[in-house]
């Protein structure tokens, strides 16, 4: 029986005046909280709420409103979640690499982990900045704020030793993780060919086949190549603010469940690819990826040319081939909601285009 809660209806002001602390709380005790659940259909892993806390004698410091995260109650998506770690890896994000990089994210209040089943995050509330959109896109303006948040994220940690100390919850191609995720792959080709092969391409449906006979090369190709680096793993817009106000932060980044040892170039095609119009994205990919390549350069990395940074960026097109299957494993579109359905749908076909234009099957 967790002593954690389950639900963000479950959270009590009990629970939060022993998790937050004094200073968090400024001092006063919390007397009450009351969640509504935010972001439905678009976190598929997670509870998302946001908390409004009242305090018996408040301060200046106290700390009125916080986002909680806690494992999705989709049973579907929760397996998948424990199955990989997901839950596991934000904890480790938060306990170990958060205060060491200077990209805005959400300060952590609470990290709660019991018995490697239960977690609980609470977590700065960045309102009122405008959170992203997956289906409705962004400016080009806000695709460069993007990726240059993301080259410094990559630069931090770009061919790091360090890495090598996060290797319990941080995995790399060659990490036993990626038997699991070969399994999944594997167990959901055919239900992906009966229930999704209708949002792709039949040059990438036949492709899925290809990439089950040769799962591991498939895996070297698209994130095993070099070099290697901290990633987000989950980087689309859903996970993005944008600040409007000189008072605010121009962009902030928000969760950090699916993080890698990977190829940078992960990051940057599954942002594009997944994130527009196939349409915007031929038009305006060439020079987002020159931006994001002198970004790099600009954040201290060296010896990584322009011409192998497309070449990056067109070979991690197969890890969407990832994406696609393995996303089909436990879901079940009819429990989805209109805008979950309609985000799974538009995912699946950006995907199978963005392969495609790349010519990424050329590196398996």
């Amino acid at each position: 029986m967790t002593t954690l809660p389950t639900t963000s209806a479950q959270i009590s002001a009990d629970w939060l005046n022993s998790v937050l602390s004094d200073a968090t709380r400024g001092g006063a005790r919390v007397t009450d909280v009351s969640a509504t659940v935010i972001g439905e259909g678009v976190g598929f892993l997670g509870e998302v709420a946001r908390l409004e806390l009242t305090y018996d004698h408040p301060t200046p410091e106290s700390t009125t409103a916080m986002i909680s995260k806690l494992p999705t109650a989709n049973e579907g998506f929760k397996h998948m979640g424990l199955l990989l770690g997901f839950y596991e890896k934000e904890a480790g994000f938060y306990r170990d690499i958060a205060s060491e990089i200077e990209l805005r994210i959400p300060r952590c209040y609470a990290n709660e982990v019991e018995g490697g089943v239960h977690f609980a995050l609470l977590l700065e509330d960045l309102a009122p900045m405008r959170p992203g959109n997956q289906l409705a896109s962004c400016s080009l303006a806000e695709a460069e704020m993007a990726l240059a948040a993301a080259a410094k994220l990559h630069a931090r940690w770009w061919q790091s030793p360090e890495l090598d100390d996060f290797s319990t919850w941080l995995p790399d191609a060659s990490s036993p993780y990626f038997e699991i995720l070969k399994g999944a792959f594997l167990g959901a080709v055919d239900k992906f060919h009966r229930d999704f092969s209708y949002l792709v391409s039949p040059e990438v449906d036949a492709f899925v086949d290809v990439c089950a006979a040769d799962y591991d090369a498939m895996t070297d190709a698209g994130v095993g190549r070099n070099p290697h680096t901290f990633i987000h793993g989950d980087f689309r817009l859903d996970n993005m603010m944008f600040g409007d106000h000189p008072d605010q932060a121009p962009f902030a980044l928000l969760d950090f469940q699916l993080p890698f040892r990977a190829n940078p170039l992960w990051d940057v095609v599954y942002f594009l690819g997944g994130n527009f119009d196939p349409e915007w994205r031929r038009t305006h990919q060439d020079a987002l990826v020159a931006g994001y390549h002198r970004e790099l350069v600009a954040n201290g990395v060296n010896g990584y040319s322009l011409d192998q940074c497309r070449e990056d960026y067109r070979a991690a097109g197969l890890v969407l081939m990832g994406y696609l299957v393995t996303g089909a494993a436990d879901v079940e579109l009819s429990t989805l909601n209109e805008r979950g359905r309609e985000l799974m749908e538009t995912m699946f076909t950006r995907y199978s285009t963005t392969v495609t234009d790349l010519g990424s099957a050329e590196f398996l």
